[in-house]
């Protein structure tokens, strides 16, 4: 028997008897908080929000994806709330102008677990076994001992390549919609009402699959990066001359009280 206010939780139970689930929780409502300098408390953030009426379930400080240098930009996801919608009206935090809008989404993008390597839900709700995703070990990915100059091994397709690689023939089995994990956000092509002779054109030549190899030996000569790089300085110079004007406006007001001050 349990007494009152002892009473374990689900997960808990299933945990202590070894009992292996995955489960879900219902989605956050996720923004992007732009122009706010990177140095910026995670905590001080989340206490202004609060105040403000909104609870946040994760705050993430984004970093550029090749440079690795922290941007002034967050990822805020919002607990599901009748004014979740009203965070958009915001235009200043913490006397710093701001922009909040919605985050771009890959409509394909299909949750992946980090622990199980399977692909519908993620590693915070699961209790499966490990799946290493760079050897396909039953073991954490932090305990893996592949070194580098080793090939990888797919926990899920076998092949030489690491479990989350899109290039995976077992994930595009999943975009194809041939897998129970597929996401009501993955929808497959219509079938045409009328039937036409397919002709054959350069366009329309079946794609040579690149191996896992090849992609990440030719990423070095994306020009993807470069623009990438220069949207994200344009981003943040527009934001820092939006906090310069700011100043300046605070700076002229303070002068102009001081000016029509009696002497």
């Amino acid at each position: 028997m349990y007494t009152a206010g002892h009473i374990p939780q689900p997960h808990q139970i299933l945990k202590k008897n070894e009992i292996y689930y995955h489960t879900y929780q219902e989605r956050a409502h996720r923004i992007v908080l732009k122009y706010f300098h990177h140095s910026t408390d995670v905590e001080d953030i989340r206490q202004e929000l609060f105040d403000l009426g909104h609870t946040d379930r994760n705050i993430i400080n984004v970093h550029h994806r090749s440079t690795k240098e922290p941007l002034n930009l967050f990822f805020v996801d919002l607990e599901p709330a009748a004014n979740n919608k009203d965070i958009y009206n915001l235009t200043a935090l913490q006397n710093n102008i701001i922009q909040i809008e919605l985050p771009k989404v890959n409509k394909k993008n299909i949750p992946h677990c980090a622990r199980w390597q399977q692909y519908g839900h993620t590693r915070t709700y699961c209790n499966k076994p490990f799946a290493c995703v760079k050897c396909g070990g039953s073991h954490n990915n932090k305990n893996c001992s592949k070194r580098k100059d080793t090939p990888a091994k797919c926990a899920l397709c076998g092949g030489n390549n690491p479990a989350n690689y899109k290039g995976c023939e077992h994930y595009h089995i999943i975009i194809k919609g041939n897998n129970i994990y597929r996401t009501s956000q993955i929808r497959t092509s219509p079938i045409p009402t009328t039937t036409t002779v397919p002709t054959t054109t350069l366009h329309n030549l079946p794609k040579q699959q690149r191996s896992y190899a090849e992609v990440t030996n030719n990423y070095a000569h994306q020009d993807e990066d470069t623009t990438s790089a220069l949207k994200t300085f344009l981003e943040d110079f527009k934001g820092l001359f939006a906090q310069l004007l700011h100043q300046m406006s605070l700076i002229l007001n303070v002068l102009t009280t001081l000016l029509n001050k009696p002497h």
